[in-house]
């Protein structure tokens, strides 16, 4: 029996996209996104950073279109990734796989950008 998993995301990229071929041949391109988080006028701001990972056509088109600094949503599931380090340690990160990339910016917007 499977579980529901859904999960939508708002933010900012943190860095370049960066697209790798799998070897059965699947594009896989992965970035991460900063999200603001609300908080009181007193308080530190706060700040999550989540991992984004898209496959196949999406992934095609983050690599040409995603890049850092760029207001983007993303739709899709979360999966953990759990790992154990040099010194056997259980390490484990939650990520969301993109099915679906929004781009919030006007194309206007990112031209004023660029002058």
């Amino acid at each position: 029996m499977h579980n529901y998993s859904n999960a939508t995301i708002e933010g900012f990229v943190t860095h370049e996209p960066q697209l790798k071929t799998t070897k059965t041949g699947k594009s896989v391109c992965s970035f991460s996104l900063a999200i603001n988080h609300y908080s009181k006028s007193d308080e530190p701001p706060r700040v999550s950073f989540i991992e984004v990972e898209t496959w196949e056509k999406v992934a095609e088109i983050c690599s040409k279109n995603v890049s850092k600094g760029k207001r983007v949503m993303v739709v899709g599931s979360l999966r953990q990734d759990r790992w154990e380090d040099e010194n056997g340690k259980a390490q484990s990160r939650l990520k969301i796989i993109g099915n679906e990339i929004r781009f919030l910016e006007s194309a206007k917007k990112q031209e004023e950008a660029k002058a």
